[in-house]
């Protein structure tokens, strides 16, 4: 085979790692509500820290086997800390609002994360302006969330409680994805190292706040519920964040929440399809509003749009 014929292949092998990647995100973040919701079992704060010690097992042990030093330097423990407080904080919302609502709702109220990740990132990122469709995008998204919150009125009073939690942990994980970009784009520091690092911090806090708020230690797990646990930290916590970090370290934090463009349709179904979720017409009203706005955010050239 020729030099030039096998630089041609590594290139475009390489040239697929992105692509590749956003995919396998994409589904990961499709099924990740579900798998919550399956996995809690009436003790969300343990099912989530048996994920991450699952997690943390997966990753150290991948790292151990693909290289000998592990950074622990200034910079490498900032990442780790960011990203630790992070993932305590947004899962321990996520996994409390999946006690309240649909697995589908959380995708549609995460589908909200590019709109504020813009927010965001045009504080810091000079490549993100809030242009006038852009606008007009965020106008399409807070209104399909105005339809997701009266859905939870009209559902049951304990989906507002869901809806807010997951709301928060939008806007906290949409701010901690730009403050990540910015520490990691520019730092030779491999996904799974960034995931391990921050799994070893966030472990500690789940499993006071596991004490505290389950101090019955309830391990009276279903096998449904076992499975859902280690498709959870294999799969979402092992692959899906080092997939993330990886993603963050080569694009914007903005065009990586584009995966929610998706998610939320695709959740929906899922959900319906697999755990026979009601199917409330305002959550889908507010999931179309949502992808719609998304498009004019990110797309609106494509869309005729000219300049705006």
């Amino acid at each position: 085979m020729k030099p030039d014929t096998v630089k041609t292949k590594r290139f475009s092998l390489a040239s697929l790692a992105i692509p590749v990647s956003f995919v396998i995100v994409l589904v990961i973040w499709t099924t990740t509500p579900l798998a919550i919701q399956w996995s809690s079992a009436g003790a969300p704060m343990t099912s989530a820290l048996l994920r991450m010690l699952i997690g943390v097992v997966f990753c150290g042990s991948a790292v151990i086997f693909m290289t000998s030093k592990f950074r622990t330097d200034s910079a490498a423990k900032k990442v780790y800390l960011v990203g630790g407080v992070s993932i305590f904080v947004c899962m321990s919302l996520f996994y409390a609002a999946a006690q309240q609502i649909p697995s589908g709702w959380i995708a549609v109220l995460f589908g909200l994360s590019p709109l504020a990740t813009g927010l965001f990132s045009a504080l810091v990122e000079p490549e993100t302006k809030l242009t006038p469709s852009r606008i007009l995008g965020l106008i399409l998204g807070l209104a399909g969330l105005y339809l997701v919150f009266s859905a939870g009125l009209n559902f049951a009073d304990a989906s507002i409680e869901g809806v807010v939690l997951t709301l928060v942990a939008v806007l906290l994980s949409s701010g901690t994805s730009v403050i990540t970009r910015q520490l990691v784009k520019d730092l030779d520091l491999p996904g799974m190292q960034i995931t391990t690092g921050s799994l070893i911090v966030a472990i500690p806090f789940f499993a006071i706040a596991m004490l505290i708020l389950e101090p019955e230690l309830n391990f009276n797990f279903t096998q449904k519920a076992w499975n859902a646990v280690f498709y959870l930290g294999v799969i979402g916590t092992g692959v899906g964040f080092t997939l993330y970090y990886y993603l963050l370290k080569h694009v914007t934090a903005n065009r990586i929440s584009l995966i929610t463009l998706v998610t939320p349709i695709s959740a929906l179904s899922v959900g319906s399809w697999l755990n026979n979720e009601p199917i409330v017409p305002e959550v889908w009203m507010g999931a179309s509003l949502v992808c719609i706005g998304l498009l004019l955010y990110e797309f609106k050239p494509k869309l005729g749009l000219g300049k705006l």
